[in-house]
Order: structure tokens, then C-alpha cells, then sequence
């Protein structure tokens, strides 16, 4: 009987995962999409034990079981092949309609799992009309053929066949609606809403706090499904990783008044509790084990300033104004915590190559296993550094850390990635520059900026982190931060892992911030040197001005803005090792860069608002 390899990509990805207004979005949205896949990878399996290559599972009657909600286990990625024997070509296409129709059939029953919790009656005739339409599968099939080189001839005809099948669309009508003009799911826009008309809420109605909804807010059927699914408390908000390092720095009693101060804002529905990330029986969180979000002056203000629909109660409001009183009596030196926080996004670099060394489908299963290995690991890593996972499937890495643990962390992760891959790379003869590293962007951002700025900005520093333009050798296994000033612009860093002097003073510099050595107006001085000696750079200078004389120029200015600087806060001059790490970092990179990546190091370093020069945020 023939020998097919088969594969399936399910998505699309955008509406899936990245649709998101909330942290909580992406982490269902990822989960979603998983569950789709195991279903899809659970057909294949019961059809032909032992057939699945991508993902391989130790156990596959047990891993590919439904879950019931998000865990702690590596999702499965939305892109599956197997080896398997069937009789001709229509049986392979008849085995991947039965697996697409068993992934679209576990998103309905999510769906009608969500939808039975809330105590609202939604539009069933826009809920039918998307709820068949959220997924969408493309299959491709290739028979192997016989001899050494088979697989790996078929390999390459299932990557191409598969491509062509994706750019070949299928373009399905449009279901006609009764009701028309029915305003857009605020997560992306795309359709329309499935909540009911204004006139059916109360202005108090418990589903739209259910659903993380603000007034005019709306959601179409996977919104619905992405704010339903899994228990809220085990979604760590952003705000909660943000206030992070500032809330590690309090002693018991100041955190056993916050807490009780903030509990009884969960009983009001006007905050939530964090009981999610464990170690061991406990979340990570426990010290305080909420949102964090009213931490916050700004968000404290906003929400005792509600109008209309979203309007306090006297016992709502008294509850929010005993809070403010506990955190206003804590100790000045405490300070407010840090209004920033990072979203970590990471993907495996080489994977091509390191595929096309398989010559057997058991070599890919081996390179399945060893990547199922690092995503079950992921979530360990990210918690070591405080940070949670929201995804963690094969190389692809979502996750969000605090300021002061998104170094640490990326660098755990693209540890953990070579020593997960290199045994296999190694045994398929891949050359040492060629095995798979790991490529990690971080982005960092304010808590009132949209988490859609947010994702956008770690896209970019993922591929900046990829460095595709860059010079042979400078590419790929790298590290990139991309800073979003909330009242200014952006600013970016980038170095490859194998750089370690970089890392040497990225390391050292960020210390001296923590421990207020280094005031921050040093890298604003050396902004305004770049500034006042750019006519260096100027074509009529250049051939006049050698380049040792221009280095030497630029060297004694900022020599002599460092004789000037003083320690944060205080009269005493800067340290003498200070003074060379930064004198030896002019001569490494331009002055420009180089400010950036002090003010960089300033954000990493930060705790409290106050490291960033924010009395009250």
C-alpha cells in the first residue's frame, strides 16, 4: 500500500490569537487554536496509531485529549503532518476533511460551551452565521516514494504543494443577516457584534463585567468565546507582571494591608484575583494575588471617575477610595510601582535546515520531540523569572515578563533552545553555524497602551532580533528590545547571543541605574554631543579629518561631560569603572546608539515609577 505524508494548517492565526484587546484574549485565542489542532492531530492518530510526525506526543491517547481549559502544558501548533498508508490519493483527502471537520466541530462545541454561561440571550442568527466560519484548514497530501531519498523528496513536494493549496483561496459567500447595521466586534473590527441591543442590558448587567466590557464595547462570537473560556483567575494580567518588582520590594505587612484593602474589590466585580502560574500548589503571585491593576493612580482615578453605564455604587466607590487610603500610607520610599512592563515573543531560527536534514519520517518525529520537549519547558523557564507563558508550541514563544526579569528570561529560553536541539542537529550532521538557535524580541510598553501597539512592537523586535538585511554571520540567534516611550517615540537594541561583551554591558549598565549610580541625563549628553559634532560625519570634513582625530574629538567631549556627572540623586562623581565601561562603549558604537542603549538599560533596571522619573504615573 502507498506511503502518504499529509499535513494541515489551521488558522488564521490573526482573528485566532492576535485579535486581542486584553492579555486574556490572547492567551484563550491561543488556547483555541490548540484545542482545534489536538482535535485534528486526535483524528489522525485513532485512524493510524503511531502515524503523527508533527506533533509527536509521548502519549498521544492522553495528550491529544480535549482540555477542558488553558493549562500548563505545551500547546499543540496549528500545523500537523503524518506518515501514513492508505490506497490511493482520495483517501488522503478523505482522512484530512474528516480531521478539519473535527477541529472546526471542537471550536463549536467551545463556542456553545461559552455561550451557555452567560445569563444574556445573544443574536443566534449572527452566532450561527460565524461560528461555522471561525477556522479555516488547508490540506496538502504527497505519496512517498520508494528509496533512501523518498521522505526527503516528499518533504519538499508537501512544503510546495501546500504552499500553492494556501495561495489558492477559497473565496465562500458572505451570509446574508436579517438585521443589518449591527455594529463591529471592537477586538479587530472585522464582524459583527453577537451582543444584544443596548435596550436588553442593565446598566449594571453582571454579563458585561463577565465579559471585560467597558460601555459601547462589543464582541462578535470568538470574542465572546476568547473572554469565556477557562477560569479569568488564572490569566495574569499585564498589570499584575508590571507592578511585579515593586510589589516583591514591600515587607508582609504592607502586602497583608494591600491585599485586604483589594479583596473586597473582587467581591464588587471591579477587580479580579490572579491564582494562575503555579509552582507546585501555589501561583507565584500569592503575595498579592490580583490584577494589580488599581495599583495604579491612573487606573484608580478612571475608575472612581465612571460615568453612565459604568457608574460606582456608594459601596463600590468606598471600597476603591479605602484602597487608595492603604496605598497612600505607605512609606514614601516605596514609591508607586513600575507603569511598564515587556511582552517577550521568541521563534526558532535554522528550523528549515535543520527539516531538510531528515532523511526518515522518524528523523522528524526526533525533531518533533525535541521541540515538544522545549515548549514543555517554556513555561517552568518563564515562571523562574517571574514572567508567565501564554504560549509555547514547538519554537514559537509568547509570554509576559516584568522589566527587570526580560533579560534573564530571553536568555534562559535561547539556552534552553540550543541544548533542546543541538543533540538532534548534531546527529543529522547539521554544521555547528547551522543548527537552530533561538531569536527572542522583546517589547516594552505602558499599561494604557493598546495591547494591539503592544503585539505589533514585539513583532518588530522579533524581526529585528532575526536581522534579515544584516551582513553574513550577523544574522538570526540574537536578542532585540524595542522601547515605546508613552510620551515620546521608540528606541531599539539589538545583539547576537555570541556577543558577550554587549551582554557584559548591557548587564553592567542596567546594575548601575538599579543601584542609582548613573544618573539619567548621561545618555541625553551623549545625544547632544552626537548632535553638536555631526558635522564629523559631513563629506567635506571626512577627507580632512581622519577618522582616529574624529573618534578622539568625540572620546574627549564625553570624557569631560562625565568629569561633570554626579551619582543619581546626590553631589559624588561617578564611579571610575562607570566612567570606562562608558568611555569603552563610545569607541564600540556611534554615540547615537549608544544613548539609546543607556536609556534602555534605565527602563530595564526600573521598579518603581520613580526610577523613570514619574513621581506619580
Amino acid at each position: 500500500m502507498p506511503r502518504y505524508l499529509v499535513t494541515l494548517s489551521l488558522g488564521p492565526v490573526q482573528s485566532l490569537i492576535e485579535a486581542a484587546r486584553r492579555t486574556r484574549d490572547l492567551w484563550c485565542g491561543s488556547w483555541l487554536l490548540s484545542e482545534a489542532a489536538r482535535a485534528a492531530a486526535k483524528v489522525l492518530h485513532d485512524a493510524h496509531p503511531g502515524c503523527l510526525i508533527f506533533p509527536c506526543p509521548e502519549h498521544p491517547d492522553q495528550d491529544l485529549l480535549p482540555q477542558r481549559e488553558p493549562g500548563d502544558s505545551a500547546n499543540i501548533a496549528n500545523i500537523l503532518r503524518a506518515e501514513v498508508a492508505l490506497p490511493d490519493a482520495q483517501a488522503a483527502r478523505d482522512l484530512c476533511a474528516t480531521a478539519k471537520t473535527a477541529a472546526a466541530e471542537r471550536l463549536v462545541e467551545l463556542g456553545e460551551q461559552a455561550r451557555r454561561t452567560l445569563k444574556i440571550t445573544l443574536r443566534d442568527e449572527v452566532w450561527q452565521a460565524q461560528i461555522g466560519e471561525l477556522l479555516e484548514g488547508f490540506a496538502a497530501w504527497v505519496e512517498i516514494p520508494d528509496g533512501e531519498t523518498g521522505y526527503q523528496q516528499a518533504s519538499v513536494n508537501l512544503g510546495a504543494t501546500l504552499a500553492a493549496r494556501k495561495a489558492t483561496r477559497d473565496f465562500m459567500p458572505a451570509a446574508t443577516l436579517a438585521t443589518t447595521g449591527l455594529p463591529k466586534s471592537s477586538l479587530d473590527g472585522a464582524l459583527e457584534t453577537v451582543l444584544p441591543d443596548r435596550e436588553h442590558w442593565g446598566e449594571k448587567h453582571l454579563a458585561r463585567r463577565q465579559l471585560g466590557l467597558s460601555s459601547g464595547e462589543q464582541l462578535d462570537t470568538l470574542g465572546v468565546m476568547k473572554r469565556l473560556a477557562g477560569n479569568p483567575e488564572q490569566f495574569t494580567a499585564y498589570s499584575r507582571i508590571a507592578a511585579d518588582p515593586w510589589i516583591q520590594q514591600l515587607n508582609d505587612n504592607q502586602r497583608q494591608a494591600l491585599c485586604a484593602a483589594y479583596e473586597p474589590l473582587v467581591g464588587l466585580d471591579l477587580a479580579t484575583r490572579v491564582s494562575g502560574n503555579l509552582e507546585g500548589h501555589q501561583s507565584i503571585y500569592a503575595a498579592l494575588p490580583y490584577d494589580a491593576q488599581m495599583l495604579y493612580d491612573f487606573r484608580l482615578d478612571n475608575a472612581l471617575s465612571s460615568r453612565g453605564e459604568d457608574v460606582l455604587t456608594s459601596e463600590e466607590s468606598a471600597a476603591l477610595r479605602h484602597l487608595r487610603t492603604v496605598i497612600k500610607s505607605l512609606p514614601k520610599e516605596v514609591g508607586a510601582p513600575v507603569p511598564y512592563a515587556v511582552i517577550l515573543k521568541a521563534d526558532g531560527d535554522r528550523m528549515g535546515a535543520l527539516l531538510q536534514q531528515a532523511c526518515t519520517a522518524q528523523d522528524s518525529r526526533e525533531i518533533s520531540q525535541a521541540l515538544h520537549g522545549f515548549a514543555s519547558s517554556v513555561r517552568e523557564i518563564v515562571r523562574k523569572q517571574r514572567g508567565h507563558a501564554i504560549y509555547a508550541g514547538g519554537d514559537d514563544v509568547l509570554a509576559l515578563v516584568s522589566l527587570p526579569d526580560a533579560v534573564p528570561c530571553a536568555s534562559a529560553l535561547a539556552a534552553a533552545f540550543v541544548d533542546a536541539l543541538q543533540p538532534v542537529a548534531e546527529r543529522l550532521g547539521l554544521a555547528k553555524d547551522q543548527q537552530p538557535t533561538l531569536s527572542v524580541g522583546l517589547a516594552i510598553g505602558h499599561l494604557m497602551e493598546p495591547l494591539g501597539n503592544l503585539r505589533a512592537r514585539a513583532n518588530r523586535a522579533e524581526k529585528l532580533a532575526k536581522g534579515d538585511g544584516l551582513p553574513s554571520g550577523q544574522t538570526r540567534n540574537a536578542l532585540a528590545i524595542m522601547l515605546g516611550v508613552r510620551s515620546g517615540g521608540e528606541l531599539a537594541w539589538r545583539a547576537n547571543w555570541s556577543n558577550q561583551p554587549a551582554f557584559d554591558a548591557l548587564k553592567a549598565l542596567t546594575h548601575a541605574y538599579r543601584n542609582h549610580e548613573l544618573p539619567s541625563r548621561v545618555a541625553y549628553d551623549l545625544r547632544a554631543i552626537d548632535r553638536r559634532l555631526d558635522w564629523l560625519d559631513e563629506p567635506e570634513w571626512k577627507t580632512e579629518i581622519k577618522p582616529e582625530v574624529a573618534d578622539g574629538m568625540r572620546r574627549a567631549e564625553v570624557a569631560r561631560m562625565l568629569d561633570r556627572a554626579r551619582r543619581d540623586g546626590g553631589a559624588e562623581k561617578l564611579s571610575e569603572s562607570i566612567s570606562k565601561l562608558i568611555l569603552e562603549q563610545v569607541g564600540c558604537q556611534p554615540l547615537s546608539e549608544f544613548a539609546d542603549m543607556l536609556i534602555l538599560t534605565r527602563w530595564l533596571a526600573a521598579r518603581t515609577a520613580a526610577d523613570l522619573g514619574e513621581k506619580n504615573p
